[in-house]
């Protein structure tokens, strides 16, 4: 490298490899160096004087004059931050006040400001001071242990409360807001990446109606996200219902339409291009679904489905439920969305379906 001139204010000599590029091409390098693996992420970037020092840990197979960049040795650069390790921070907090690390949970579910914990037996003497030290790691103001999961037709929580009072609070998730109260609606953030996705299933000009609305858990990433006409939310639960209404205020969505009562009792017949199916009680309300649909669209339907059963029961359940309904499944897309218990899945079915001409289902139901 002799003969090559030294950026001003630099010093150089032993210390970090880096390669140093004019900041206008910086970004278009970073990203060949980045796919090839070799900078060094334990050492930050820097700017100087108009270039950017990238850190390396091998030797770059790239054209490097082709970027204006050079490889030096530059005195050592600032460390870049080792990752946040919060189970590390929980297990040095609670062995400092004699919480045996293996009496507590391992995992815990964040809703907003709220966190749920299930507490072992184990964790039965220390639960208070569990609760503490997970308050104070992570940063929440109420801490609450789910005591036996979601109950009912109502989907209603049984929870208690270890640390502060307020369970009511705002989760945001995906840009979206929901309000809820952990001591009365259910809220899994397990499901993220399953309402994210629904958005994108939505057409321009398409209605939607989801029959078990909730607080909003499929129907509010819809109305943010997608271009749908309507979006008909149904939903049982009165207190649910508020919440869903709030969370259409708190978002500022204008092309939803709640319906407080029993989707085979308030939902719109007929207008449907996507029905959303979102309860492990889907089964039952499926020829709801069928008269929803307008005569042609998708059906997004969840169930509980033994692991071994998957994916052939569930598409199934759904094909003879269509058939008896006289439409003809086109298409069955079937995924996971997580594991529920042990041997049984969160499973569902994305179908297209289409129904038969008045006069062929005739024919056929006659013979």
């Amino acid at each position: 490298m002799s003969g090559e001139t030294a950026l001003p204010g630099m010093a150089y000599g032993p210390g970090v490899r880096i390669v140093s590029v004019p900041f206008a091409r910086a970004e278009a390098l970073r990203r060949e160096l980045h796919a090839q693996g070799v900078i060094d992420r334990s050492v930050r970037m820097t700017k100087r004087e108009g270039h950017v020092l990238i850190p390396l840990k091998g030797e770059p197979a790239v054209d490097l004059q082709a970027f204006g960049a050079t490889i030096r040795d530059v005195s050592p650069l600032e460390p870049r931050p080792r990752k946040r390790d919060p189970l590390e921070e929980l297990r040095q907090r609670l062995e400092a006040v004699g919480v045996p690390w293996d009496a507590a949970p391992k995992k815990w579910e964040r809703i907003g400001e709220v966190l749920v914990l299930r507490i072992a037996e184990a964790g039965r003497p220390y639960e208070g001071k569990i609760a503490r030290a997970f308050a104070d790691v992570l940063r929440a103001e109420t801490v609450v242990e789910d005591v036996s999961g979601i109950r009912g037709v109502f989907r209603t929580p049984e929870v208690r409360v270890l640390l502060g009072s307020r369970t009511e609070t705002v989760h945001v998730e995906g840009g979206v807001r929901y309000k809820l109260d952990v001591a009365r609606v259910m809220f899994s953030s397990g499901n993220l990446a399953e309402r994210v996705s629904l958005a994108k299933l939505v057409r321009p000009g398409d209605v939607v109606v989801d029959l078990f609305a909730g607080i909003g858990y499929f129907t509010l990433p819809i109305a943010v996200r997608s271009r749908a006409r309507t979006i008909h939310a149904c939903e049982l639960n009165p207190v649910s219902f508020q919440y869903l209404l709030e969370n259409l205020r708190l978002n500022r969505v204008t092309n939803v339409e709640p319906h407080l009562g029993d989707c085979r009792m308030v939902a719109p017949r007929g207008v449907a291009d996507v029905v959303l199916m979102g309860h492990f009680s889907a089964r039952d309300y499926l020829d709801v679904a069928f008269e929803c649909l307008r005569g042609t669209g998708t059906v997004i339907y969840h169930e509980l489905c033994p692991k071994e059963q998957f994916p052939g029961e569930p598409v199934r359940r759904f094909s003879a439920a269509a058939r008896s309904r006289w439409y003809d499944v086109e298409s069955a897309r079937t995924r996971i969305v997580k594991s529920y218990a042990p041997g049984i899945v969160h499973a569902v079915v994305e179908s297209r379906v289409r129904r038969r001409p008045k006069e062929l289902s005739t024919k056929v139901h006659v013979g």
